[in-house]
């Protein structure tokens, strides 16, 4: 990391002035940390398995330049406001930043300033408590002068006092000069800490930031080293669950050791200006946190997140922001698992922050914890990234630069392989099915995008550093090798017993590493079965090796575990797991039973799939269908004509969406539920309002079971090539192809039916089809244009057991497969 800017003095004079106004005691533990250390585990106190959302007031302190935005008056106030606006949508801290204590106790513990606080602190914390939210407050490291010079007495410690614990000789142990180091090597410098800690979970306090953290806060050396501090007060609020969070701009090359303590860390200098009246941040300051995002993406993960400081996006006339700028922060809070604090002040929201904070789908990508990280930042035009291990990507498009450009994800930079779906989450806009990537034209300077992309069958994936993974050991972290790893880096281990887990939505995965003669024997479990022992020797290194695959998982959720047995080191480079294709069921599929006077409407142009829809102009007309899977999504038309529907899941009341817009959307998803016991399901939607209820397709996640062309069971007769890295939205991204007539493939399978997907082209012609060696009949899979994942034939019914498919080509230049999906 760099170190601290020359402005750092003028940067903080303003919290410097504040700070001087509080007492401030605080703490200690010895331990010593070597950089790139292997990964350590996070705090272990139960707390931060999401990033925090909340309130914190130093933005406003800095902003008024006193301290009565933190009066008690004051501090209800926004607790109010949070309970009335925010916390439905999840933010629940109402944190006070520095200046709430007014002196010491005769044991040098902090008291609450009776002028902020004329009832008592403790009024203040019950009213917060009162409100269902959680309540924090500021410390810094070190103890107290005057209770050196004082030798106060420690609580709870008998014998014990201020002059036994200060580290010697005397010497500061923050970044202002406040305190004293703390000697942790003497047995009463941890019952002091304790005895701070104990008063604080008397009180009730949920939540410390503690500043001042060094290495780190212009210190990124061990001058003033606040480790032992560190260590010392995780000890002190485990037992009272107190969050420990650390600031400020922390030194990266200690992480392991933040990790190991805190539930959070502050990665960089203040967000906010020190602009007064000009307002609390600046687009420059919000532009330099991007950088930071990309050095710290990885370190975030559930116990432990990274900390970009206050949001400061939910009142344009103090925010220094544009609107653009504003959804761009936001953006970047969300997609980078940051945690969620607003520094506005919450009585005096506008509208445009209000929907900025309590946008649902763009707080969801936040909270499940999956920070984003950049394809490249070689331009200022950038594509943001994560994969959320179930076939769907977070993706962020960026334009930093100060003119309107054309921002482009590429799906094959992000490692989806096939078409995926896009859903604007600003919008809560579905904006299609495309191929090979999307493009936002025209970007404006400084705005962005927040999309969720869906594959839409196909292979995922998943570099040896995404966030999803869990390693177990002592793992390390090796990269710009230049040996041809995926993505340049590797994941290694030389200790025996050793792994890694990593748990996706899907029906097959592959493990993909380095042969060498340095590599041995990996054990790979999934789902907890033990499957395989596979070697991954080899005399000279290979790169990029499958050394393990499965498919045919049932579509759901799964777990792969790799346990090192053998050789000098176990190496991962990346997973890649296969999603099945959603099955798409039109509006005029005879398994739907319409209700009610129901009329189908045609050609219509407007971009329903298929071309049409189902409308009812009657309330309580309603349609039904039975489906066997995991998930369903009711994808229809959203207009100023529509209203709203209910909608109902094997009998029981889901919820009631609106299918209004002030204008035409087609192909819009307005209701989805994921995560059903595989087997038979009902979805039921009733119109309730609105002059007209449309349905336009069903989409269902199976119980099918997918098998892309490379599975070992299908066997292949005559002249076949495998055509892989095609761009045409593939299962997988590749099919098998053969030239020859009367050459075919077969495929045994136990289950009750079977699809045969495959590419339909104006190169292609007939196919004949046998099922247990009997012509069914002969498919075509000509057609005037380019068409993937088609199912060409399909059947169901079949006696539960073992059967054959068989597939013969009859006609054209080609004969293609891209997968088989199979009915259990």
């Amino acid at each position: 990391m760099s170190l601290r800017p020359s402005k750092l003095v003028s940067l903080r004079s303003s919290k410097l002035r504040i700070v001087l106004l509080m007492f401030v005691l605080i703490v200690a533990q010895l331990g010593i940390i070597v950089p790139n250390a292997p990964v350590a585990q996070a705090a272990n106190n139960g707390l931060a398995l999401k990033p925090l959302m909340g309130w914190s007031s130093f933005s406003m302190q800095v902003y008024t330049g006193n301290n009565t935005i933190i009066s008690a008056a004051q501090i209800k106030a926004q607790s109010d406001a949070m309970e009335a606006t925010l916390q439905s949508h999840g933010y629940e801290y109402i944190n006070i930043d520095a200046g709430w204590n007014g002196s010491m106790d005769g044991y040098g513990r902090p008291i609450p300033s009776t002028t902020l606080y004329p009832n008592g602190f403790q009024e203040v914390i019950d009213y917060v408590h009162g409100n269902g939210q959680k309540i924090g407050i500021y410390g810094i490291p070190g103890m107290s002068k005057q209770a050196y010079n004082d030798d106060l007495p420690i609580y709870g410690a008998p014998g014990c006092s201020m002059q036994d614990i200060a580290a010697l000789p005397l010497r500061t142990g923050d970044y202002w000069d406040i305190g004293y180091k703390i000697d942790f090597s003497s047995p009463c410098a941890q019952s002091y800490i304790d005895s701070i800690a104990d008063l604080y979970g008397e009180w009730g306090i949920d939540f410390l930031k503690f500043d001042s953290v060094t290495p780190g806060s212009g210190h990124n050396d061990t001058s003033i080293d606040a480790r032992d501090d560190v260590k010392a007060w995780a000890q002190a609020l485990a037992p009272h669950g107190i969050w420990l969070e650390l600031s400020w701009a922390l030194d990266m090359n200690y992480i392991d050791y933040w990790r190991e303590y805190a539930n959070g860390w502050r990665v960089d200098w203040d967000i906010e200006c020190y602009c007064g009246s000009g307002g609390l941040t600046t687009w420059a300051n919000i532009a330099r946190t991007f950088p930071k995002a990309e050095q710290w993406w990885r370190e975030g993960r559930p116990g432990g997140w990274n900390d970009f400081d206050s949001l400061n996006v939910g009142n344009g006339a103090m925010d220094g922001l544009t609107q653009d700028e504003r959804r761009t922060a936001m953006t970047l809070w969300a997609m980078s698992s940051a945690q969620l604090y607003v520094g506005n002040d919450l009585t005096n929201l506008d509208s445009f922050g209000i929907g900025l904070l309590t946008n649902d789908e763009v707080i969801a990508v936040n909270q499940a914890g999956r920070p984003a990280h950049p394809v490249s930042t070689a331009t200022n035009q950038q594509v943001w990234y994560a994969n959320n291990g179930d076939g769907s990507y977070t993706v962020g498009l960026i334009n930093l630069g100060n003119s309107a450009a054309t921002v482009t994800v590429n799906w094959s930079d992000i490692g989806l392989n096939g078409a995926a779906s896009v859903r604007d989450l600003w919008s809560h806009t579905d904006l299609g099915t495309f191929n090979t990537g999307y493009s936002s034209v025209n970007l404006a300077p400084h705005a962005s995008r927040l999309l969720k992309v869906v594959s839409q069958g196909g292979s995922n994936s998943v570099n040896d550093d995404d966030t999803g993974i869990k390693y177990v050991g002592d793992w390390e972290r090796s990269y710009n090798r230049g040996l041809g790893d995926f993505q340049n880096d590797v994941h290694f281990t030389e200790t025996n017993y050793d792994y890694f887990e990593y748990s996706f939505n899907g029906t097959g995965v592959d493990l993909i590493t380095e042969k060498d003669s340095s590599q041995g024997n990996i054990d790979v479990y999934v789902d907890g079965v033990f499957k395989q022992t596979v070697n991954t020797y080899n005399a000279t290194r290979q790169v990029q090796q499958k050394v393990y695959g499965i498919s045919g998982l049932s579509n759901g959720p799964h777990t792969i575990k790799a346990v090192k047995k053998s050789g000098n080191f176990m190496l991962l480079d990346k997973l890649s797991f296969s999603v099945s294709s959603p099955i798409s069921v039109n509006n005029t599929d005879p398994g739907i039973s319409y209700s009610g006077t129901w009329t189908l409407s045609g050609a219509r142009g407007f971009g329903d799939f298929n071309d049409d829809v189902h409308y009812t102009t009657n309330n309580n007309d309603y349609f039904q269908y039975a489906f066997n899977g995991t998930g369903v999504e009711l994808i229809t038309e959203k207009d100023p004509s529509q209203g709203d529907i209910d909608i109902y899941v094997d009998n029981v009341f889901k919820a009631t969406v609106s299918t209004y817009n002030s204008s035409r959307l087609a192909q819009q998803t307005v209701y989805k539920i994921s995560g059903l016991a595989p087997g038979s399901h009902t979805i039921k939607a009733v119109k309730k309002s609105g002059t007209y209820m449309l349905l336009d397709k069903l989409s269902f996640a199976g119980g099918k079971l997918q098998f892309n062309n490379t599975d070992p069971g299908i066997t292949y007769n005559g002249a076949w090539s495998l055509n892989g890295n095609r761009g045409y939205g593939d299962y997988n991204n590749d099919v098998h192809f053969t030239q020859t007539n009367n050459n075919d493939f077969q495929f045994t399978f136990t289950g009750t039916g079977i699809d045969l997907i495959t590419e339909k082209a104006a190169d292609q012609g007939d196919i004949d089809i046998y099922v247990d060696n009997v012509f069914k009949q002969t498919v075509s899979t000509y057609n005037a244009t380019r068409l993937s994942n088609q199912i060409v034939y399909s059947i169901s019914g079949l006696t539960s057991g073992t059967h054959t498919l068989k597939a013969v080509k009859k006609t054209g230049a080609y004969m293609l497969l891209d997968s088989l999906t199979v009915t259990p």
